[in-house]
């Protein structure tokens, strides 16, 4: 709260006291009173409106000071009120109350809007719990009866499981924390059950998986982990699509105190102007321009559970070439274990 800005705003009250000074100095004179009592009394009213304007100024300074300032460093706005002491005076009592009923209106619409939201979600993963039995039926009639059933229906059996478990996973996203279970978790097993989940496309894409230096463990909740390097392989098999012989390889590698899990492929790779934003939701880039297959979510969701476990999302890629994604394991600051 700035004294010249309120000053300012006060001219009209401060030239109504002048005007009554001014018109009772006249009055005095016109009555002949003495020049000592009139100066006595502009004395006075000068010095009464200037301590009746500190006053003011000082009691109003302190709450729209804490009010100004404490908005500027809270991030989340509506709490505003938990930081401030309720005023003394009846402007700042009228502005308190106001800002009470707008953020009791506000935190009764949110928890109207949250229940909602929560009530979809809820909806949603009970929905593909239900969906995924029959995919699970007929991803094993497909395995079961492979000479019969041609590649392509195979393949779309395979897309519906993938992007049941990416809607599952992404619904459970923002609460995933209250589902972690962090333990040392082997990467060899973790990879031999993505290994599995994918032997199919990998067999009938004409893939070679070569894993290597895997048999390490690292502190991580493995469900979530093998959602993740599911996701990543599964990206690697729907963008290798090329002539020449097609690998996947995946390895790990020292890093500081922690170390990183490599999944690289000689696919079509990344455009280096996309790298920065393959991990934005919905963002597909290039790759998603030419190939109806892209969703843009699959890296958006890895990304922000890599943040929520405590790990970082590396990707590197040339065009035509290849692409390497990494999970980096580091000394976790936010989750320990025993």
């Amino acid at each position: 709260m700035k004294f010249g800005l309120y000053i300012k705003d006060k001219l009209g009250i401060i030239a109504g006291y002048a005007g009554f000074v001014i018109f009772t100095y006249l009055l005095m004179m016109a009555f002949h009173s003495q020049l000592q009592m009139r100066i006595m009394f502009v004395i006075v009213a000068v010095i009464f409106v200037v301590s009746v304007i500190a006053f003011d100024y000082l009691r109003k300074y302190k709450f729209y000071n804490s009010l100004v300032g404490h908005l500027d460093e809270l991030d989340q706005k509506y709490l505003i009120l938990d930081t401030l002491d309720e005023p003394d005076f009846y402007e700042g009592k009228l502005v308190y109350s106001a800002m009470y009923d707008i953020n009791k209106s506000m935190t009764e619409n949110v928890r109207k809007y949250r229940d909602s939201v929560e009530d979809f979600k809820d909806f949603i993963e009970i929905w593909v719990h239900e969906i995924k039995l029959p995919i699970a039926s007929l991803v094993l009639m497909c395995h079961n009866n492979r000479d019969v059933i041609p590649r392509k229906y195979t393949d779309q059996v395979a897309r519906l499981d993938a992007y049941a478990d990416q809607v599952l996973y992404y619904v459970r996203a923002e609460h995933a924390s209250a589902d972690y279970r962090f333990a040392e978790t082997n990467l060899k097993s973790v990879i031999g059950r993505v290994a599995v989940k994918n032997k199919d496309m990998l067999l009938d894409g004409d893939i070679s998986l070569n894993v290597h230096d895997v048999d390490e463990c690292v502190v991580t909740d493995s469900k979530w982990l093998e959602f993740m390097v599911n996701q990543i392989v599964s990206n690697s098999i729907k963008y290798i699509d090329r002539g020449q012989e097609k690998t996947i390889e995946i390895w790990t590698e020292p890093l500081g105190d922690g170390m990183a899990l490599h999944i690289k492929d000689n696919g079509i790779g990344i455009p280096q102007s996309d790298i920065p934003l393959v991990c934005k939701k919905s963002f597909t880039g290039e790759n998603g321009r030419k190939h109806a297959k892209s969703t843009g979510m699959g890296l958006y969701i890895i990304d922000n559970l890599c943040r929520q476990l405590g790990h970082k999302l590396d990707i590197a890629s040339k065009v035509d070439e290849y692409t390497d994604v990494s999970i980096v394991f580091g000394h976790n600051d936010i989750y320990k274990i025993g």
